[in-house]
């Protein structure tokens, strides 16, 4: 929330009452903090102003000290790497150029259009670099704010690119908040009344993009753990940084495994929010700390298992099981495509047996379902079973059977399931002493069953 404050030299008072504001927070400190501009944090102020909102934390600041010329300055030096003309200028700081300098001037021109504008009927030969460097000098908040606002992962991706450093707009500037005003918008209010639609929107809201993780990444991130500023500066510099440091993995699969790594910067219940993108609104999602420290027990368990669906979707085992965790919902379906997909062709069988078994032991430990020693006892009777069939020259029935479960499985069909196992005990002569369990609840005990048909394979002794 923002307040309007008579505090000594001081007339804003920012709060993260909500995610927006907090991101606000998170960015203008990182502003103030390359100028060197002077503010307050709230809970470190003995006196506090009179209007404060009791309850958060928050920075005191002087309007005045956000202007756009400083903005732009910063913009240009927080996302660098992404600014076109700084490139240029920095080639041009040779005496002599190559071909291929010459050529990439040119290129780095050409793909943006407010330098295209500039260099309409001028092109780099590599001797008219000064008249390159003085008209980018004497354009560059220009240049700076096209580049930075039309970038798809730069202001674009966050807001509204015509709204940037704006004031009094009717609605919020954020992506998915806000709404065109020249269009129809009776539709957005309580019974369709657009005198009752409310929303909120202020300057502050273009610093957002600063407190979003690594730019470079095509789903970036925030935490908002708006306990103290303290603690939403922090924790956003950690996180991104390991983010940073996080080697070939896709974004989400990023995310997963710098949460399992976060325990030094996070450890209570907190609200990621998160900006794609492939998505036009933002998404949000509360992290619970009991979930989170499921998560960091499947730290060091190999579940590197990737399998294309189809063309539109890749089943990936990790990401899978980190986001069921995470959401607190269980391994069942997993559990059942892996054992599907162990009758695929060209499948590595051991593989998917070995990954199989490990989400099974994941799946009872989550449940909390005191059978350990039955899943055992029922991996042991598919290896012995599997065995048996062997000696009976009846190795063609161990798919046979193994298909049969899992079919009855994925249709919930437990009776059926019963009917399989007791007809595969009474074929090989043996007693399945986990059953009984099974027999007594076979719904909240079909983990037995999934440790049976992924140990039911063609094996010899050796492989015991």
């Amino acid at each position: 929330m923002k307040t309007k404050i008579d505090y000594f030299d001081y007339d804003t008072l920012l709060q993260p009452t909500d995610w927006r504001f907090a991101a606000a927070v998170v960015g203008l400190c990182k502003y103030f903090d390359y100028f060197g501009i002077d503010y307050k944090v709230l809970c470190d102020v003995e006196e506090k102003p009179d209007n404060y909102l009791h309850g958060f934390d928050g920075i005191i600041y002087k309007s005045e000290d956000i202007t756009e010329e400083k903005y732009l300055e910063f913009a240009e030096n927080y996302f660098e790497k992404y600014m076109t003309h700084k490139n240029i200028l920095n080639i041009l700081e040779s005496q002599e150029f190559s071909e291929e300098q010459i050529k990439l001037v040119n290129d780095l021109v050409k793909s943006k259009t407010v330098l295209k504008g500039l260099f309409d009927k001028i092109k780099f030969n590599g001797t008219n670099k000064d008249i390159f460097i003085s008209t980018i000098e004497e354009n560059r908040a220009e240049i700076i704010k096209n580049i930075f606002k039309n970038g798809n992962n730069l202001y674009k991706n966050y807001c509204n690119e015509r709204l940037i450093f704006t004031e009094d707009n009717s609605t919020c500037r954020l992506r998915g908040y806000n709404v065109d005003k020249d269009r129809k918008t009776s539709n957005l209010g309580f019974c369709f009344s657009k005198e009752s639609f409310e929303s909120n929107d202020i300057l502050e809201f273009d610093f957002i993009p600063f407190a979003f993780s690594n730019s470079d990444m095509r789903e970036t991130y925030f935490v908002n753990n708006n306990f103290s500023v303290k603690s939403l500066t922090q924790t956003n510099y950690a996180f991104s940084n390991q983010l940073s440091s996080t080697e070939n993995k896709d974004d989400k699969n990023k995310l997963m495994l710098v949460l399992q790594n976060s325990k030094d910067y996070i450890s209570y219940d907190v609200e990621i929010i998160s900006k794609s993108q492939d998505k036009a609104y933002y998404e949000t999602f509360f992290v619970r700390l009991e979930r989170l420290k499921k998560l960091r027990e499947l730290s060091g368990k190999s579940l590197n298992f990737v399998k294309k669906i189809n063309d539109d979707y890749w089943f990936n085992l990790e990401k899978e099981v980190y986001m069921r965790c995470l959401n607190n919902v269980l391994l069942d379906d997993v559990i059942l495509m892996m054992l599907k997909f162990y009758f695929d062709d060209n499948a590595v069988k051991g593989y998917i047996k070995s990954r199989t078994d490990m989400l099974i032991d994941i799946n009872v430990s989550w449940k909390g379902n005191d059978i350990m020693d039955e899943i055992k006892s029922a991996k042991s009777c598919g290896f012995l079973t599997s065995k048996k069939l062997i000696e009976m020259k009846s190795s063609n029935k161990i798919n046979s059977y193994k298909q049969k479960i899992i079919s009855a499985l994925c249709a919930h069909d437990y009776d059926r399931a019963k009917e399989i196992i007791l007809s595969l005990s009474a074929y090989v002569g043996m007693e399945f002493s986990f059953f009984y369990t099974f027999l007594e609840n076979a719904e909240e005990n079909k983990d037995l069953a999934f440790a049976f048909a992924s140990a039911l394979i063609e094996v010899s002794s050796k492989n015991n």
